[in-house]
């Protein structure tokens, strides 16, 4: 039976949604999560852990505050799908018998009896049957279909906007009100120049992955090791990942004398792909767009140790391999996204090594990783709200990311008990996807996440980019 996973609609239902649970409605299990307010961490570069706890009123008093800046364009008319949105996404989740099944998740959806959402083929134009219905019974929620998708290869990826075979439509009275498709977006930032032009990355709110280069693409369903349950972070390599959206990529670097590729792209001690095979992904799609990266190095998790000189090494081995595409330091994080176009430089590496930044114009000092180091939804929600409430009377110049992810700890992954980043990330991602476009999205800057496909996190970063720099 298709699960059906409830998600918030509104503040208000933050006062009544005070449990972790699940419930039978309407013959579907319905996921309710518990929002607490409370627990919250301040971060750094090198990601300090949980520091800090406030009152539990504090936040409630700064929540209003944030929302009465939400402001739609245009009058509120009555039109039910003024701030509606349907969308897609592709669950995470692989065993045996299942993977890449379609998600079907909408929000701010003043429905109505008789409403449909419907999956389609193609464009659902008359005459094309759906693949699959379901009737809405909530503003905002997440429906498994059960469908598996077609699998698509990064060479079956282009630089010319795609809608990926699937569409979905919702329906009044037969009549289609609103639709999307599983889209790629390779020139979200440039199509955007004018509104997005004048602004600081740090005021830019920009999708992200976690571990980019701890990825594993597999055609067909099939079993994960132990190994692959707690390393995989990503479905799809570097490349698509740009394609899809992303534009600021979590790298973790580790040094390997004595094989063929020295350097390597790593998941802690577990090496992944060759550093330079997520390179060239990465200068084959900034030869192919206009976009702006950030390759973000925050981890040494082997090979390097204290010696300074295999940094240096390394730094060499980046600055030969993308001559001609980083941006000099000497920029600064304060630099316009006009600035950096005009440049023709349109990389920025970030790195995690202040001793060896400063002594370089490739490498710049890294994005601030804002890590709330939590095992649950709700600590997650917890987090997440504290950084961000925080971040509207303190703006700040070196770009900050929201590591919007479950971290367990050593118990966990023995006895198993959050399930593999996968299944965690089946959990967090939808809830994600709904807080930042619906609480946090107005301040947003970074927010990277596990299996990217399986958020909504590209669409509510566009979607809110052109809202909030276009007094919307």
């Amino acid at each position: 039976m298709s699960e059906f996973r409830s998600q918030l609609a509104s503040w208000e239902e933050l006062k009544r949604l005070r449990e972790h649970r699940e419930k039978n409605v309407n013959g579907s299990k319905k996921r309710i999560i518990d929002f607490v307010y409370g627990p919250t961490a301040v971060n750094s570069c090198t990601k300090m852990k949980l520091l800090t706890i406030v009152p539990a009123l504090l936040p409630w008093l700064t929540i209003v505050d944030c929302v009465s800046t939400a402001r739609f364009c245009g009058p509120d008319v009555g039109d039910d799908f003024q701030r509606a949105h349907v969308g897609l996404i592709i669950s995470p989740i692989m065993s045996m018998q299942t993977i890449r099944e379609i998600e079907i998740y909408w929000n701010h959806a003043r429905y109505r009896p008789g409403d449909t959402i419907a999956l389609y083929t193609g464009e659902p134009t008359n005459g094309l049957e759906p693949i699959y219905t379901l009737i809405p019974n909530a503003p905002s929620g997440i429906k498994r279909t059960g469908l598996q998708a077609t699998f698509v290869p990064t060479s079956n990826l282009t630089f010319v906007q795609q809608c990926l075979h699937y569409h979905v439509a919702w329906l009044r009275n037969g009549t289609v009100k609103l639709t999307n498709c599983l889209r790629t977006q390779p020139h979200w930032m440039t199509e955007r120049r004018a509104i997005l032009g004048s602004l600081p990355i740090s005021r830019v709110f920009l999708p992200g992955t976690h571990d980019s280069a701890s990825y594993a693409i597999h055609e067909r369903a099939n079993s994960e090791n132990i190994v692959e349950r707690y390393v995989i972070t990503q479905d799809v390599d570097v490349l698509a990942q740009l394609i899809y959206g992303v534009r600021y990529l979590d790298i973790r670097a580790g040094h390997y004398p004595n094989t063929n590729s020295v350097w390597w792209a790593n998941h802690g001690v577990f090496k992944s792909v060759p550093m330079q095979t997520v390179i060239n992904q990465v200068k084959t799609f900034l030869d192919k767009t206009n976009e702006i990266v950030i390759f973000d190095i925050q981890e040494f998790p082997v090979g390097f140790g204290k010696n300074l000189a295999v940094h240096h090494d390394f730094i060499g081995f980046l600055e030969e391999q993308f001559a001609g595409y980083y941006l000099p330091k000497s920029y600064g994080w304060t630099s316009t996204l006009n600035t950096i176009w005009s440049s023709g430089k349109r990389l920025i590496i970030g790195y995690d090594e202040r001793r060896v930044v400063s002594r370089y114009e490739s490498v710049w000092p890294c994005v601030t990783h804002q890590w709330g180091n939590v095992r649950t939804i709700e600590d997650l929600f917890n987090y997440l709200n504290r950084i961000e409430t925080e971040s509207l009377g303190h703006p700040r110049s070196i770009p900050r990311s929201a590591m919007a992810e479950l971290t367990p700890n050593t118990w966990d992954v023995i006895l198993n008990r959050l399930g593999s980043i996968r299944q965690m990330a089946e959990k967090v991602n939808i809830n994600v996807t709904n807080w930042y476009n619906s609480k946090w999205q107005r301040t947003a800057n970074i927010v990277a996440v596990d299996f990217v496909r399986s958020s909504g996190i590209i669409e509510t970063a566009i979607e809110w980019n052109e809202r909030r720099n276009s007094n919307c």
